[in-house]
């Protein structure tokens, strides 16, 4: 009975101090995982523009077989050819950016549980880096 009570008093202690504990290298993280998130779901709806691109040769490759171009007929542009969506898919810079900065994301993330407080806040600096300025 002495024993379990100790056990709960010390287990309310660590649930009173839990908060106190919390890093400022852990407040920072969780403040850019919002960002972080948001940039790899950019990315991602991005790189499906990929398919469109491969639906568009296909389709042109089937219609070649079945009717063959006379020579100097113009040719069918391609997503890729829209200096427009290049343009977008850019800033991006076709998601490399936004997986770079999840990779530092989670680096601090382990660097913040070992107590690496220089650690954490470098690769917390690596991933806004990578974001680029907030928007």
């Amino acid at each position: 009975m002495k024993h379990a009570a100790v056990t709960a008093v010390v287990l309310s202690h660590l649930f009173i101090a839990g908060p106190l504990l919390a890093s400022p290298c852990g407040d920072a993280i969780r403040a850019l995982e919002p960002r972080v998130d948001a940039a790899m779901s950019k990315s991602a709806a991005l790189s499906s523009g990929g398919q469109a691109v491969a639906a568009s040769r296909e389709a042109q490759a089937m219609q070649a077989e079945k009717n063959p171009p006379s020579p100097g007929a113009p040719v069918q542009k391609l997503p890729e050819h829209d200096a427009g969506a290049t343009a977008a898919a850019t800033p991006l810079a076709g998601g490399d950016n936004a997986l770079k900065a999840r990779a530092a994301l989670s680096r601090a993330q382990a660097q913040d549980r070992e107590g690496n407080v220089a650690g954490c806040s470098a690769a917390v600096e690596e991933a806004r880096r990578e974001l680029g300025p907030a928007q």
